[in-house]
């Protein structure tokens, strides 16, 4: 009873809440309690599963989103190392027509290193 003197109005209508809900389910009938802990039992499992989509979800997001990243990472780093050996080949004094076909680049990008 010392806690209760110390907890917040606010948690006590919680409380008186929670025992009104328990009174109201322990004067149901036998069939009717049955009835509600079945649809409390159904109301538990679709709250679950809805969270485990949720969480799949997110986890394919998260998958899908490293892939595209490493796919992007890829192609950065293919282009990078196309210009460099374009720019070394080019100061090596390479044909621009050749450095382009060796590298898959256009001659445009080749004139501009």
């Amino acid at each position: 009873m010392n806690q209760w003197n110390r907890m917040p109005d606010a948690l006590k209508e919680q409380v008186f809440q929670r025992l009104d809900q328990l009174a109201a389910v322990a004067n149901l009938s036998e069939a009717d309690r049955i009835a509600y802990e079945k649809a409390v039992d159904s109301f538990s499992v679709s709250q679950i599963v809805m969270e485990d989509q949720f969480n799949e979800g997110i986890k394919k997001g998260r998958e899908e989103g490293i892939k595209k990243g490493r796919k992007e990472g890829m192609e950065k780093g293919e282009r990078k190392k196309q210009l460099e050996i374009a720019l070394n080949s080019k100061r090596m004094g390479i044909p621009i027509e050749q450095i382009a076909m060796f590298t898959g680049l256009s001659l445009e990008e080749v004139k501009e290193l």
